[in-house]
């Protein structure tokens, strides 16, 4: 049996504290103006977000956008951390050869790229290093998704993946961490630093041995 490909398209799992700027259900909205494919999940408890990486799998879509609190440790949902450990079981058999791109302060760390690609075999994990303020996610990721879109809506590589990144980051000067995998390399990982000013730092990292 032929392996059905994932089509482009954006699956957003939103989690916020009322008072929150909700940027995965504006992100939606500009995403649907763009003709753009996409899905949109609030979830409100572990539960649901679980059900909702499985409708991610089943949508087929290739991109997970995941727009919440998080930390070195793991996500928030409805205030309540879900562990990294946790979320391997989430993920676990849903997000593989997919992408992962965060919405999250500090999401964009060490900690979730072992998880969603060591541990759980994801393409790659994209996001922010700092605290990220509400009105430059609301600019970022559109203008990005925006750009990938009109690239190439038959597979992301990563040239044009870099290039994107890198033109956004100097256009909203949003610091964002890349990951992916190295081939033969399991106890690895490769990390771009994208800053502004078009600086760009690569590096070969391990994994994190505890979660």
């Amino acid at each position: 049996m032929a392996k059905t490909q994932s089509k482009y398209g954006i699956f957003i799992i939103e989690s916020l504290e009322n008072g929150d700027y909700y940027d995965g259900k504006n992100l939606k909205e500009i995403l649907k103006l763009s003709q753009i494919k996409c899905e949109y999940r609030y979830v409100h408890t572990r539960e649901e977000l679980s059900e909702a990486v499985k409708e991610f799998r089943q949508s087929n879509l290739r991109y997970l956008h995941l727009s919440c609190h998080a930390n070195m440790d793991g996500i928030e949902v409805d205030n309540k951390i879900i562990s990294n450990k946790e979320l391997i079981e989430i993920f676990k058999g849903n997000i593989k050869k997919r992408r992962l791109f965060l919405s999250a302060c500090k999401a964009g760390n060490r900690n979730m790229a072992t998880v969603f690609i060591n541990k759980c075999h994801g393409q790659s994990v994209i996001g922010t290093p700092i605290n990220l303020r509400f009105d430059k996610a609301a600019l970022f990721w559109p203008a990005f998704y925006h750009v990938i879109n009109i690239l190439d809506q038959e597979k992301m590589n990563k040239r044009s993946l870099t290039e994107t990144i890198k033109r956004c980051v100097d256009l909203f000067d949003v610091p964002i961490n890349y990951y992916h995998n190295i081939n033969g390399q399991e106890k690895y990982l490769r990390r771009y630093k994208f800053r502004c000013n078009s600086i760009t730092t690569e590096r070969r990292i391990l994994i994190t041995k505890n979660i």
